[in-house]
């Protein structure tokens, strides 16, 4: 059944916000706890690393992470690259080299503890591994609508790789180009005040401030 609600029920609704530090609230402002983000971009522009810079911080925040690495796995590489940027968990991060059946994920998510993020590397794996629809994954996204789902996404030109990534994308109200090492929100509402996040230092001062006549406040979201 539809349910409506009055001016009032909006104006007094209370919503619960991602505690970010600095550098993430100056990027991309006040996010809800909840609902889906996809980052996405090409390879060797710092999207693996954006990745574990976000699960950090949301580690650091206390929030309980589950990280889906489809794409690397858990072996000696993935290990490298984790410990580039952390070396300890205060909330107990869980990873997976591989996915369960869309049944199983969905009775794991409903358990008492499960993870408050989800983060899924990458949508093209996952549509592989899992056989699982745009349609299932957004049903899961309003079921559990106290979780934050994160998929990382290939891309073709500009534009996120395949079908099933792009409907995903359409239903994700915070969305996260990569390029040039830098994170920029490009998204419905408004970013922060900086409304784009630094990955590694000299990389993005490589791309953005030596051979490029962008400028560097500029923000570009989606109504």
């Amino acid at each position: 059944m539809i349910r409506s609600l009055s001016f009032d029920n909006i104006l007094n609704k209370k919503y619960e916000y991602i505690p970010f530090s600095k550098d993430f609230m100056d990027a991309f402002g006040k996010r809800q706890k909840s609902g889906a983000w996809i980052v996405y971009g090409k390879s060797g522009q710092g999207k693996t690393s954006f990745t574990f810079q976000l699960a950090r911080e949301f580690d650091r925040i206390g929030y309980k992470v589950l990280f889906a690495s489809l794409e690397m796995g858990t072996e000696a590489d993935f290990k490298d690259s984790l410990l580039g940027f952390m070396n300890s968990s205060k909330s107990g991060m869980i990873f997976w080299d591989e996915m369960p059946t869309y049944d199983e994920f969905d009775e794991y998510l409903g358990k008492q503890r499960s993870p408050d993020v989800i983060i899924i590397d990458s949508l093209q794996s996952l549509e592989g591994e899992m056989d699982v629809t745009a349609k299932q994954l957004i049903e899961l996204r309003k079921k559990y609508n106290k979780k934050i789902f994160i998929y990382i996404s290939h891309v073709e030109g500009r534009e996120v790789q395949g079908t099933m990534a792009y409907r995903i994308k359409r239903d994700c109200f915070s969305r996260i180009e990569v390029n040039g090492f830098r994170a920029k929100y490009i998204s419905r509402g408004a970013p922060g005040p900086k409304g784009f996040y630094v990955i590694w230092k000299e990389g993005y001062e490589r791309q953005w401030l030596k051979d490029s006549d962008e400028p560097l406040n500029d923000i570009d979201y989606e109504q």
